[in-house]
């Protein structure tokens, strides 16, 4: 489009150069109207460049200026004035084509960001999911980072929750949870959750007592939302393992499971250690 407003006004010098070169600026203007604009309105902008552009060459065409003497100082300034105006031009397009360019890269590594953030994490809740806790216990082990617990929650009587209040009170309780893992952990652990109404924490560094109280004020804040909201008590259970060197992640999550067994058959609200 500016490219086309060059091109009229360059108008008056058009009787006096040769016509390819608002066949050059017409070009150059559709080229700048495509990269510049949505593809949606593009085809609209450069039939109207087309237009004025073909209108000038026919008009100039069927009106040719009154032949007239020029001098070469004229003619040279007229040379000079379109060589301008082309090179003006195909800085603005090149100019175009480079923010164009910058644009699509920053869309492109935008997009990549969010396809990553959505494979790695839950879409209700928010945690990471297990795909990508897989990925960090991985690249935990690998890194000699072998000093952590395995933290395996699951929401005492879900479906109770979700056949009594419905599956929309359902996800809030998870969600809320989620907020609740988040708001007790501690620097470098992570949350994940691990399927359905079952939640995993990663805790390096620490020890049993400390996860006992991080647990306990998990349990008595998920108690006071329930008791808000319902009038009711639900609580959670958990089973609690430690990495040993050499475990396969299949193995710590069996053992993990096996000790949240323990806490579901001795009637639940229990940490196992």
């Amino acid at each position: 489009m500016v490219v086309s407003l060059l091109t009229f006004i360059e108008f008056p010098f058009l009787y006096y150069i040769y016509h390819t070169n608002t066949i050059v600026y017409m070009i150059l203007s559709i080229a700048a109207i495509a990269i510049f604009i949505p593809a949606a309105h593009a085809l609209i902008f450069a039939a109207l460049a087309v237009f004025c552009d073909v209108f000038i060459v026919i008009f100039s065409y069927y009106h040719p200026a009154p032949w007239a003497v020029i001098t070469e100082q004229e003619a040279f300034y007229s040379t000079l004035c379109s060589l301008v105006i082309s090179l003006f031009c195909v800085f603005m397009v090149t100019l175009l084509l480079k923010v164009q360019y910058e644009k699509q890269a920053n869309d492109l590594r935008t997009l990549g960001e969010q396809l990553k953030n959505a494979a790695d994490h839950d879409t209700l809740t928010a945690l990471y999911n297990r795909r990508y806790l897989n990925q960090y216990l991985e690249q935990l082990i690998q890194n000699d980072h072998t000093d952590f617990y395995a933290v395996l929650l699951d929401l005492d009587f879900f479906k109770k929750i979700n056949d009594t209040y419905g599956h929309v009170f359902g996800d809030e309780v998870l969600v809320t949870f989620s907020r609740i893992l988040e708001k007790y952990l501690p620097d470098g652990g992570i949350a994940v959750r691990f399927g359905g109404e079952e939640f995993m924490l990663i805790l390096p560094n620490t020890t049993e007592n400390n996860i006992r109280n991080l647990l306990q004020c998990m349990r008595t804040d998920y108690k006071q939302f329930i008791k808000e909201k319902k009038n009711t008590v639900y609580s959670f259970s958990s089973g609690i393992a430690q990495y040993q060197n050499g475990m396969e992640i299949s193995t710590l999550y069996s053992l993990a499971d096996k000790k949240l067994y323990c806490a579901k058959n001795d009637n639940r609200d229990k940490d196992v250690f």
